[in-house]
């Protein structure tokens, strides 16, 4: 078939969202000529990555807003509304190419957002949107310990769930119009009205590719090293990281904690740390690349990550590496780990869930057997689970489905 895809974000190696867009329109050409529009500032990656490693399917189209209208955005500033704005000059893009292309698909996928409304439903093509997703509503008493940051990120989810749907008549467009809506869990499409769930599947956002995988599981030793990887905001929950590896080190003094990342809650946790006495415990790495990153996961034993988010793509790269993994019980990361690969947290109070991440973390640290067992497990999960091969064959099945449902109802 021919498929014409909008993605956002979508760069090969970064990691997080941009990954997600890169590695879906990688799977899709596995199986049908493709046609990507992205940001200009993609570029430069994606020519990189295919001079390297040619796909012959996959052809992309790069667009951006005039330099004038887009003087003000920088870095993530802004960039929503940027994102939204550019949608409307990926349409007239779209809508031009499909002069000349007849399309037999047309699948809207990064930004995954279930809020902002997807433009390329508009052209007279069968569509897919997905995967949509959004961060889940963190309870207030956790909102609250996350501090004003928190609450303030926490209150205006809250706002713009409410308000979007009332405000961009392109998310019910999207809706209507779509013969698949792909969601990132069982909790996302739970939002949707009923008559809108019926058409819609879950499948994974966040996969890795096969070759990541370690060849065997880790080896228990002494002393933990302890990993943490993400951007230093609220909702990855960082403080409480830290107040579990206080309680921790009360009985594993030797163990030591690593967080890798950048953030505008930086300078609040290094001096968090500093108040809870275990700076001299704690290594504040700073911001890494992804291979860099995926490196010191296979130096290090344990990966604690009590977010609060909807997805969570480096939990499954820990997975990967045969790491262990300390979460909540909530959101994507509790989604991700069962009990044969980690330990998930119930959302009770926050004094007890500090307890529960650092009786986990106790727990890896002195019964070998069970570390083994985990360790084991995580790799076996996302083999079994989460590999990128494995959502290309789904979204082939959904590209076949359509492409039938339309074929027959054109008769």
């Amino acid at each position: 078939m021919k498929v014409l895809v909008s993605a956002y974000a979508c760069e090969p190696g970064k990691g997080s969202e941009p990954e997600v867009g890169w590695q879906w329109v990688h799977q899709i050409a596995r199986f049908h000529e493709t046609w990507v529009i992205t940001r200009a500032n993609n570029r430069e990656a994606i020519e990189k990555a295919l001079t390297k490693s040619p796909i012959n399917n996959l052809h992309f189209v790069y667009v951006d807003l005039p330099e004038w209208a887009r003087f003000w955005k920088k870095g993530r500033s802004g960039v929503h509304l940027y994102y939204y704005l550019w949608q409307f000059i990926a349409y007239r893009k779209a809508r031009n190419i499909s002069k000349n292309k007849r399309f037999d698909i047309v699948h809207h996928i990064t930004f995954i957002n279930m809020y902002m409304g997807p433009l390329l439903a508009l052209l007279d093509v069968p569509f897919i949107w997905g995967p949509i997703g959004a961060n889940p509503y963190i309870p207030m008493p956790f909102c609250k310990s996350l501090g004003f940051l928190g609450l303030r990120d926490n209150m205006l989810r809250l706002a713009i769930r409410k308000i979007s749907p009332l405000l961009d008549p392109f998310i019910y467009h999207g809706q209507r119009k779509a013969k698949q809506i792909l969601a990132i869990n069982a909790e996302i499409k739970s939002r949707l009205k009923q008559n809108i769930q019926n058409k819609c599947v879950t499948i994974p956002q966040n996969a890795i590719d096969k070759t990541l995988l370690s060849k065997a599981p880790k080896t228990f030793h002494r002393p933990l090293n302890i990993l943490s990887v993400g951007q230093l905001v609220s909702i990855k929950g960082f403080r409480y990281s830290l107040a579990a590896f206080k309680k921790h080190l009360s009985s594993n003094a030797e163990s030591r904690l690593t967080i890798i990342g950048d953030g505008s809650q930086r300078h609040e946790l290094l001096q968090y740390a500093t108040e809870l006495n275990i700076s001299d415990k704690v290594f504040f790495a700073g911001k890494m690349n992804r291979a860099t990153v995926l490196m010191e996961m296979e130096k290090c034993d344990v990966f604690i990550f009590p977010s609060f988010e909807g997805a969570g793509m480096v939990v499954i790269e820990a997975m990967a590496k045969g790491l262990p993994v300390v979460c909540l019980d909530f959101g994507g990361p509790g989604e991700y780990v069962t009990d044969e690969c980690g330990i998930k947290v119930p959302l009770t109070k926050p004094a007890e869930v500090i307890q529960g991440l650092a009786d986990a973390l106790s727990k890896l640290a002195t019964d070998p057997g069970f570390y083994e067992r985990l360790s084991a497990g995580a790799i076996k999960r996302v083999r079994n689970n989460y590999l990128w091969d494995s959502v290309g064959e789904q979204l082939n099945i959904l590209y076949r489905q359509v492409y039938e449902e339309t074929k027959n109802k054109g008769k």
